[in-house]
């Protein structure tokens, strides 16, 4: 009798202590250093349509751009004429820019609370 009820007062924390929905916040950084595209950090805070991306471009200008499309785990958003599809499980980004599209490998860090 005892047994079940630990049983039963733990494995409610467990399920609730594994649900990302109930941290206060968490955000993914998306390192690219200098390449030829200009962007070198994305920080992505809520992952879905219309939410805000901070974006840091050519080491001096910062913006803030809205998310165009959530699709599965890649995340789609458009910055100064350029598609950037940012692919969350690889850590990369695709930049498409007229007939161009350049292919990037991004450091990813994560931060939750």
């Amino acid at each position: 009798m005892i047994k079940n009820n630990i049983l039963f007062l733990i494995l409610p924390i467990l399920l609730i202590s594994g649900c990302d929905q109930f941290s206060r916040f968490n955000y993914e950084n998306y390192n690219c250093g200098n390449n030829s595209t200009g962007i070198n950090e994305i920080i992505l805070e809520k992952v879905k349509k219309g939410s805000n991306v901070k974006l840091k471009y050519n080491q001096s200008y910062s913006a803030s751009v809205e998310i165009n499309k959530v699709s599965g785990r890649e995340v789609l958003i458009t910055f100064k004429n350029k598609n950037v599809r940012i692919n969350r499980d690889t850590s990369s980004l695709t930049v498409k820019e007229n007939n161009k599209v350049t292919i990037i490998e991004c450091k990813l860090s994560k931060f939750k609370m």
